[in-house]
C-alpha cells in the first residue's frame, strides 16, 4: 500500500490530472448510459371511423402489455419506452396527417400499425423519407420491400391466403367450380386476382365474383347473383369478423346451403362471426388461423398463447374480453421483435438497421403466434407454413380453435 502511495505522489501533476479527467469521463459516460432518453413508440391505428373494430384496440393492448413488461425489465438497450397514440380514423388523408405528426412533431423512434392496407399505402412515403421502422398488420401485395422498405406486416398476405383457400376448395372439398364473395378493399382485390390464377392452375371453374362494401350488413343481392352460377363452394374473403358474420348470415337467410371456404378472418374472428351468423351456420364453414392459436383433438394445447391470454385477463379483464386475442398476440410478439432487432443490431433505432436485422434474423426470434419467415424479398412476417385450416365453430379454452386436419 505504501509503495503504491509513494508512486502516486511521484507522478507528474499533468499525469495525475489526466487520470482524474479519465475517471470523470468514465463516470460521465456511465451516467449518460444510465440516463438515456426514453424511446418513443408511435401507435398508428384505426381507432375510430368506418373500419374501427376490436382489431385496432387489440393491437394497442398487445403493444401495451409488452411495453409494460419490457420497461419493468429495463427497456430496450437501456431505454424505457413511451407510447404516443395516433388515430387514423380509417381515413388515408387523416392517416397521412397523423403519421406526419408522429414522425415530425413527436419524433417517434418506431411505429406500430396500421391494420388497413389503404392507410399504410398512403402513409408509406412519409415513413420512407424519415427512415422510420414500423410493424403493422396489412395484407395488400402492393406493400413490398420496395414500396415500404422499413415496414413489416404480421398478417398473412393476400396471395398466401389465396393459395390456402384454393387448396381447401380443391383438395378437401373436391370442388370443380367456385364463386367468390369479397369486400372492396385493397387486400381483397389482391386476393381475387391471386386466387383466379390458383383456380386456373387447378382447373377449377370460376362461376362468378361479387364485391360488397366494407361493413355492409346485407349481402343478399351479391349472393343471389352468385347462386345462379351453381358453384360447388363459396369462397369468402372478409376483412373483418363483422363482414364475415353478415355474409354467412345473409347466406343462411337466403336458404342457400353451400359449403363456405373462408379466409383467415373467418378463423381469427370466429367468435364475432358466430355471434352474428349463429353457431349452426358455421357447421359447413371452414376458416384459417395461425398455428399458434389452434389445437388438435386430444393433442397438446398452445401453452404460449394460453399464458398470454391469462396475462391479458389479469391486466384488464374487460378489455381482454372484447379484444381479438389473435391481434393482441401478434402485436405483443411484434414489440418483442423490435426489442430483439435493436439489441441485436448494436442498439440502432433507424429503419434501415432494424429492417436489415429482421430480414436476416427474424426466424430466430421466439413468437407466440408461430415461426417468423421475413426475408429481403418479403416483409410479411408469416408465410403459408404458419397457417392451418380450422373449424371456426369448434373452439376450446381461451378461444383456441380445433384444426380441421391434424
Amino acid at each position: 500500500m505504501k509503495q503504491d502511495k509513494t508512486y502516486a505522489t511521484r507522478q507528474p501533476s499533468w499525469l495525475r490530472r489526466a487520470g482524474i479527467a479519465t475517471a470523470l469521463f468514465a463516470l460521465s459516460a456511465t451516467g449518460a448510459l444510465a440516463q438515456q432518453p426514453n424511446a418513443k413508440i408511435g401507435l398508428f391505428l384505426e381507432l375510430t371511423g368506418g373500419s374501427a373494430s376490436t382489431t385496432s384496440e387489440a393491437s394497442q393492448f398487445g403493444v401495451e402489455l409488452a411495453v409494460k413488461e419490457i420497461n419493468a425489465a429495463g427497456g430496450i438497450a437501456g431505454r424505457k419506452l413511451d407510447i404516443v397514440v395516433a388515430d387514423t380514423q380509417t381515413d388515408p388523408t387523416v392517416g397521412v396527417g397523423e403519421i406526419k405528426r408522429l414522425i415530425q412533431q413527436d419524433k417517434v423512434d418506431f411505429v406500430f400499425g396500421p391494420v388497413i392496407s389503404q392507410i399504410l399505402l398512403a402513409a408509406a412515403p412519409v415513413m420512407n423519407e424519415a427512415k422510420v421502422g414500423a410493424i403493422g398488420s396489412t395484407g395488400s401485395l402492393s406493400i413490398t420491400p420496395q414500396s415500404a422498405p422499413y415496414y413489416f406486416s404480421t398478417l398473412i398476405n393476400a396471395e398466401t391466403q389465396a393459395k390456402y383457400v384454393a387448396s381447401e376448395a380443391g383438395n378437401v372439398l373436391k370442388a370443380k367450380s367456385v364463386a367468390i364473395l369479397s369486400d372492396t378493399g385493397a387486400q381483397a382485390k389482391d386476393f381475387v386476382e391471386a386466387i383466379k390464377k390458383e383456380l386456373a392452375a387447378r382447373n377449377i371453374k370460376l362461376t362468378g365474383t361479387q364485391e360488397y362494401q366494407y361493413r355492409a350488413t346485407d349481402m343478399t343481392p351479391q349472393l343471389l347473383a352468385l347462386r345462379r352460377g351453381k358453384p360447388d363452394t363459396l369462397l369468402l374473403f372478409a376483412s373483418s369478423g363483422e363482414d364475415g358474420g353478415n355474409a354467412i348470415k345473409s347466406l343462411t337467410e337466403l336458404g342457400w346451403k353451400i359449403p363456405v371456404t373462408g379466409n383467415w378472418t373467418i378463423g381469427a374472428f370466429a367468435p364475432m362471426v358466430e355471434k352474428i351468423a349463429g353457431k349452426e351456420a358455421l357447421k359447413t364453414v371452414t376458416g384459417a388461423n395461425y398455428r399458434g392459436f389452434t389445437y388438435c383433438e386430444g393433442g397438446e394445447k398452445p401453452k404460449a398463447f394460453l399464458d398470454l391470454v391469462a396475462k391479458a385477463k389479469a391486466a384488464d379483464p374487460a378489455r381482454a374480453e372484447r379484444s381479438a386475442m389473435t391481434f393482441v398476440s401478434l402485436f405483443y410478439d411484434a414489440t418483442y421483435l423490435l426489442k430483439a432487432a435493436v439489441e441485436g443490431n448494436g442498439h440502432k433505432w433507424d429503419g434501415p438497421s432494424i429492417a436489415a436485422w429482421i430480414e436476416a434474423n427474424a426466424k430466430s426470434v421466439p413468437s407466440v403466434s408461430g415461426v417468423y419467415s421475413a426475408s429481403k424479398t418479403s416483409h410479411f412476417l408469416f408465410d403459408a407454413d404458419a397457417m392451418v385450416s380450422v373449424s371456426p365453430g369448434e373452439r376450446g379454452e381461451a378461444g383456441i380453435e380445433r384444426r380441421s386436419k391434424c
